[in-house]
Parts: structure tokens; sequence; C-alpha cells
């Protein structure tokens, strides 16, 4: 990996621009002169890995040389950019004198960094020497291709699981029949097989299934895992059934006897169904109820789905248990799921020898023995490789090993046969994260991209290229997709299997790439009695433990921490449920970081000295509520490379005007209304996210200056989370939504209005909209021409609308149409049947719905 992180150090070092001037000219020339080198080093690379991998001890040691040199001589330019960039923001008679003279700080700053830089440069010096001595090759062209994912025109094709449907069709039917019986005790159904068999992804198609969303009233999925707290499964539960998935503050400060009293009084008169997915522990459904019975038996056919892979747990459960052993797939079907993967249907048009690969996959598929996920991910990687010469050769290297090392082998030659190193080290970034950790796709993209693993493409965004990424990661079946958008389908969600991650794990470590420290390992990582150096580090449940040197480290992702090390260079901090006491110093003194995302942590103070984090690109703190008040100095909102923006209370406006034209993203949880006009000057926003507490009179004329908006979600803060007063919006907010020519996701609660209307050639782009009215709301006139690429809709307690209106029918794109709490409304209405008749799938649900729309 060291090819890696020199592409990325270069990669991330032609983005920084040190301007020449009298003091700097000499410390311009040399960082030149040093970016020269390590240019010229990547020739060396490619032969250096390989003889790396192939077990040359000095091979590696020289290898591990490169890696620490070119974070070394990325950081030591950085030092002098940061420097120019600090002095270029400064206000005032200092930033003045700053700009054309140098302080004596800044002239000793130089002196240190033209030291650095010569003795980086003498380290170069020396490993260009003993690549020469160990006879690595160079060479022949230091080029970097960066090219975009296969066939990324058909990545929508194929694209939703196939698994359910090839093979379990019968189990999928059995175990909703049981879910939906006349059976009044609460009851439970286990699903029992070992770890690639399909549980999961069987689980939650039954989970997802019109015939279980019908029948019970409520529903919940955690994942248990082996390192599970009661009291969390609980709240995450709590969050899906009374608020909704993103929860409230009040439920992270209850203690285990509130969270299990609230859920029993919620589920009381309820028939429910809870998913324990990925069990370990006979006595898990006991710990969940250990200080309250949180599930109660009311006698009203309530049920219990589990998945695990002992026998012993599926049984153990202490009510009326149906245990369906699942069985691996037949010959047949395992042809069908791998053939699916491997032969998709666009690929098999256009190509001539169908017949021989059909005979080579056949083989192949059988050697997979049955497991669902062997085939799948197999599949995926052959779809990349479609020339019989390489199937052949895979057929006749087959491993007539135990099950477990086949499945590492087909892992192996998946990763290796990945398109570049970015995305080779995207993948190895998903083992950063806990087993069965559901990951939010946009939270991971910017991730990559503050790590430097998204290359720069002409015409394409780096976000572009990261969702490409993703994609082609699902297609290969090496990340299981969660959710998707529900307009144009692209991933929101995914998780990584946990066989997968095992192997990541391994991986990483091996490379040097990524060091993984558990409660379960309960050593500081499973490779530190040696000397591997490790720039990114992941702790989970580790309190205290931290590595021996951590000065250096670059990526700290943390769950469940009671304090943070010292750091000098670190580029990204992702923490969630930690406690962060002390730790503001620390982290502000990180002055390279890119992304500051602190999720659910107390103890943080919102300090002035945030201006220092000059090349900031996102902060998330919509969760994490700070002891400060003084939030958000005006020189933040200066701060250049500031992309995406998530914030929990409001934030008083700068005094002076301060223009924030670069950021893509703002979210904040309660927008104060002499807010709006800063708002307002945020013109090149894709996503803006927002609550309010207020009439929100003014709020409607922002739009006019943002036509780039994509995503615009607008709700309303409830009474019962804290706030006396509960937002709302008079006027009817179409006439100014639909002109947003980019807008593609629209959610919207408050509106207070009687009518609504949507006129011809609005909502061009709109594929997906949530409207969540008041009681008042009676009509909803709709002109052809409007919305013509919706494709789901859904309706929120419409209490007084006693029919659809019929503008609905003259939507050439409508799929989907879900409604909750509309009690006037009948499923004879004649848009209702129509709709049917069309082929869009409705749902209509007459129960409240209590999952607002939080940012």
């Amino acid at each position: 990996m060291a090819e890696a992180a020199v592409t990325v150090v270069l990669g991330n070092l032609s983005n920084l621009a040190i301007q020449e001037t009298t003091f700097l000219c000499a410390v311009t020339l040399e960082v030149g002169l040093l970016r020269a080198e390590l240019v010229r080093l990547q020739a060396y690379l490619k032969d250096a890995d390989s003889k790396w991998r192939s077990g040359n001890a000095r091979v590696a040691v020289l290898v591990s040389q490169i890696r620490d040199v070119a974070y070394e001589a990325q950081n030591v330019i950085e030092a002098a950019d940061y420097m120019e960039k600090r002095n270029r923001l400064k206000r005032g008679f200092m930033g003045a004198i700053s700009r054309y003279a140098r302080l004596p700080s800044d002239l000793a700053t130089i002196r240190k960094i033209g030291v650095e830089i010569q003795c980086v440069r003498r380290k170069l010096t020396e490993i260009f020497a003993s690549a020469d001595n160990l006879k690595i090759d160079l060479a022949d062209t230091v080029v970097v291709v960066d090219e975009l994912p296969q066939d990324f025109s058909h990545m929508h094709h194929n694209s939703e699981d196939d698994v359910v449907m090839v093979g379990f069709q019968d189990e999928h039917n059995e175990i909703v029949d049981k879910l939906v019986d006349s059976e009044k005790m609460l009851s439970a159904v286990s699903i029992v097989a070992m770890g690639g068999a399909g549980k999961t992804t069987l689980a939650r198609k039954v989970y997802t299934s019109s015939r279980v969303k019908d029948h019970f009233d409520t529903v919940a999925w955690v994942t248990v895992s082996q390192t599970f707290k009661g009291i969390k499964l609980l709240k995450d539960i709590m969050k899906q059934i009374i608020y909704g998935k993103e929860g409230c503050r009040e439920i992270d400060e209850m203690d285990e006897y509130q969270v299990g009293k609230k859920i029993h009084d919620f589920l009381l008169h309820k028939r429910y169904l809870v998913v324990l997915d990925d069990v370990w522990e006979t006595d898990t459904w006991e710990q969940l109820n250990t200080t309250v019975n949180a599930f109660p038996d009311a006698s009203n056919g309530s049920k219990v789905l589990l998945t695990t892979r002992k026998e012993d747990v599926a049984n153990h459960v202490q009510m009326p248990t149906h245990v369906h052993p699942l069985k691996k797939l037949d010959e047949e079907r395992s042809w069908e799921l791998f053939s699916r993967k491997a032969l998709p249907s666009y690929r098999r048009s256009v190509m001539e020898d169908v017949d021989e690969f059909e005979k080579l996959g056949r083989k192949l598929a059988k050697k997979c023995d049955g497991l669902p996920l062997a085939l799948a991910v197999l599949g995926g990687h052959l779809s990349k490789n479609l020339n019989t010469q390489a199937w052949s050769y895979i057929l006749l290297g087959w491993p007539s090993n135990k099950d477990t090392q086949r499945m590492r082998d087909i892992l192996a030659r998946s990763y290796k046969d990945l398109s570049s190193h970015y995305l080779r080290s995207c993948f190895l970034y998903l083992a950063a994260f806990p087993e069965d950790f559901v990951i939010i796709v946009s939270d991971l993209i910017q991730l990559w991209i503050a790590e430097g693993f998204i290359p720069h493409i002409p015409n394409h965004k780096p976000e572009q290229i990261a969702h490409m990424y993703v994609t082609e990661l699902a297609q290969r079946s090496l990340v299981q997709v969660v959710d998707r958008s529900k307009g144009h389908r692209w991933i929101e969600r995914i998780q990584l299997h946990d066989i997968l991650r095992e192997w990541c794990i391994e991986e990483a470590r091996q490379d040097g790439f990524l060091d993984v420290n558990t409660e379960i390992t309960g050593q500081v990582s499973a490779s530190s009695s040696n000397t591997q150096k490790f720039y990114r580090s992941t702790l989970q449940n580790s309190g205290d433990l931290f590595l021996q040197t951590t000065l250096d480290l670059r990526t700290l992702i943390g769950f469940q921490l009671s304090s943070i090390p010292k750091m000098s260079f670190l580029r990204v901090l992702h923490i969630e449920d930690s406690s962060l006491s002390g730790a503001s110093r620390i982290i502000y003194g990180c002055i390279n970081l890119r992304c500051l995302r602190l999720r659910r942590c107390s103890g943080f103070a919102l300090t002035s000295s945030i201006r220092k984090l000059l090349y900031l690109q996102t902060i998330d703190l919509a969760s994490t509520w700070h002891s400060s008040k003084n939030l958000m100095p005006k020189s933040f909102w200066r701060i250049p490379t500031l992309r995406h923006v998530y914030l929990n209370d409001g934030f008083p406006p700068p005094k002076r005007s301060v223009h924030q034209n670069n950021l893509e993203t703002f979210a904040v949880q309660i927008l104060h209304n002499n807010m709006v006009k800063f708002v307002s000057q945020m013109t090149k926003l894709t996503t803006l996210s927002l609550c309010f507490t207020y009439e929100a009179k003014d709020l409607l004329c922002i739009f006019a200056n943002m036509p780039h908006l994509v995503h615009l979600t607008i709700g309303r803060f409830p009474h019962f989370l804290g706030h006396r007063s509960c937002g709302y919006i008079k006027e009817d907010p179409m006439p100014i939504l639909e002109k947003l020519p980019c807008l593609v996701v629209l959610k919207l609660e408050g509106y207070q209005g009687r009518t609504m209307s949507c006129s011809t050639q609005g909502f061009p782009q709109l594929r997906e909209l949530e409207l969540h009215m008041s009681k008042n709301f009676t009509e909803w006139s709709m002109e052809d021409g409007t919305m013509p690429k919706l494709s789901y809709l859904k309706l929120h307690d419409f209490k007084r609308m006693s029919r659809l209106p019929e503008g609905l029918l003259r939507l050439p794109s409508l799929k989907c149409l879900k409604m909750d709490y509309m009690p006037l409304m009948s499923g004879e209405d004649s848009t209702v049947k129509e709709l049917r008749q069309k082929g869009c799938q409705v749902a209509l649900h007459l129960l409240p719905s209590l999952h607002f729309l939080f940012v």
C-alpha cells in the first residue's frame, strides 16, 4: 500500500498553492524539488510492493520507509501552506503586516520548514540507494491513470438483492406465514445457519415484505453482534418505533429502566415485530428484559424474528419458538444466483460464446458449495472478467481446502481485481467500522474524500466518483445494500458482512493500512508486537486503550471511548457515543483536520479555536450537544475548504457580512429567524436540511438564490422535544419550491394552509416527495405536466383530505404511493384504484405516524 500512500500524498499536494513571496521563495523551491522526488519514487513502487508481498523482509522495511517519508513530506509541505493560509485570512493591522512582511514567529517557522525538508530529502536519497541495492526495477512510466469503474452506464442493472429471489422464495414464504399466523401468544421464529448462508438477507426481505408491514402495527430491527450493550439496543428500538430513526436527545439521556418502561407502555396495545439480527449469546433476550419487561405479551400475535449461527441460541429464547434451519442452495439454484451476478442480462446480449461461459460457470458455481455469499462475490468478480481463459484458470486453481479458506481465496481474488488502489483503499477502509455497523454512504464518501482516496477525474465531481465506487463494490457483492433512495435509487446505507470484515481487518493490518482495536481482542492490536507503524486506527469499546505512538496518527475512528490521545497530524476524526471531556484542546490542535464528525458525544466545547482548522471540509456536530453557547466565530465561515456543515442548535450569524459561497451541504436542527438571511447567502448548496420553531414567513424567500439544490428537507421542531413554540408555514410553498431546477428530493413539514397547487412544468427533476401536513389541509391541485419524474410519494397526516387529487393519475413516472394516518381516505377511492391498475404500489396505513422529518 506504499504506492497508494505516495499517490494520495501527491494528489493532496497538487491542491496546495504555496505563494512565492520574498520570504518563502527558498522554501517554495525546496517544496518543488521534494515533489519531484516523490514523483520519481512512484516509479519504484509497483515492483517494491510486489516483492514485499512475496515475503522479502528487506523490501518490507523499504516499503514501510517509503510510506513514512511520503507522509512526513506532506506534513512539512502543509506546514508551509498552512502559514500562508493563516496569514491571508488575518484581518486588521496584524493582517496587513503579515501580508507584506514576516513576523519573527513566521521567520522561525520558515527556517524550521526548510530544515525539515532537507531532512526528508536526505531520507529519500537513502531510499533510492536502498532500492538500487535491492534491485527494485524502475517502472516504464510513472503516470497513474485514474479510471472510472467498468460499465458504470449499466450499474443500476441487477441492482436489487438477488439472494432471496434465487433459492429462498419458499423459505421466505414459510417464515412470513409463521409471523402472520393466528397464534396469539408472543412467540419467536429463529433462522439458523453458518456465516455467509444468507440469514440476514432473508430476514431483511421478510421484514420489508408488504404482508409483514400490513400485519404488524409497528416493527423494529436491531443488529446484536458479538459485543452488544442491552441499553443501546433498547434505545435503537425506541427510536424506531416511537420517534423515528433519527431519535432525539431525550432518548440518549434515559437510563435502561426508563427506556424499557417507555417501550413496554408503547407496545402494550400494539401488535409488534422485533428483529434481532446476528445473535451470538443464549441470554440476549434475557439481557434486554433485565430491568423491566420491555416486550409485553398482550396475546395479540406479536412476534420476534431472530438470526444466529448457533442452534443453542435459536432454541434458548424463553417463548414458543419455531426454528428454521437455512439450507444451502442446491446445484441448480446455485447456478441461477451465480449466473445473475456473473452474466447479467445486459452482458449476455452482446456475448458470442455464452454456452462456453455457462459450461465453466456451472462448474465454478458447484465449487461454492451452495453458499450465497461465495456465489455472489465470485460472480461479481467474474462479471468484470468475461474471459473464458480467466474463468478456466480459476477453475483449475480452485483450492481443495475448507469452506472458510475457499471463501478467503475468493475474496482475495476479487480484492486484487479492483480497478485501482484508490478503490482497494476505499474497500479496506470499511474495516474501520464495528461489526454489523450500518454505514451511511454520504458519511463514508466524505471520509473517503478527506482521506484523499477519490482521484481527480476531469468533468466529474469527487462525490460522483465515490458513488461509482460504492456501486462497484455493491455489484461485486463486497458490500450489502441496506437502503436505497426511494426516487433515484442511489445506495444510501450499506453493511459489510462479518466474513468480509474479518478478511478486511487482516489485510489492512498486513498492509499497514489500518489498525483495528476492539474490546474483544483485549489488546492494542494483533500486530502491536511487531514494529509496524500505523497511520490510521479505529478504537471500539476500548476505554483508555491507545496505540503507544499516536502523534503521527492521520485517522482516528472511535466508538464508545472515554478519552482520545494527543495527536499532531490528524486528518480525519470520526467519534461516536463517547465522552470527550478535555478533548477540545487536542482537537483544535489538529490543524490538518479535513473531517471532524462527533456523533452523540458529550463534553465537547465549541470555542473560537475552531477557526484554526483551515483545511476542514466536513464538520458534523448535529447530534453532539456541546457545552459552549459562544458558537461559530465568523472566521470559521471563511475557511476556504469548508463544504459540509451539520449543526444541532441555532447559532448566531456573523455580525459582519461573511459570504460562505462554497458550502454544498448545510443542516441545522433549529434554524432561528435571525439566521435566515445568512443562510440565503449559501448559493451553491446542493443539500439543505433544517427545522424551525417560528412562523417561517421569510424562509421561502431564500430558495430563489439556491438553483443547485438537489435535496431539501424542511421540518418543524415539535412541542414534546423541548421547545415552547412549534414552527409553521402559512404561505403555499409549492409555487416557490417548484421553480428549483435541480431538486430531486423534497421532504416538507409544517405547512398550515388549506390548499396547495403545483403548476405545469413545476418540479422538473423531482423524484421523491414526502409531505407531512397539518389538520387544516384539504385540497391539492395539480396541473398537467407537473412533476414528470416523480416516482415516490409519501403523505403523512392529511387528516381532512377525503380524496386524492386526480392529478396523480397524470404523473407518468409514479411507482409508489404511501399514505399514513389519513382517516378519511379509503382504499375504494377512485384515484387509488386507477393508480393500482396502472401498476403503482399504493399502501394506506390508518394509524398515526410519529416519524417526524428530523434533520
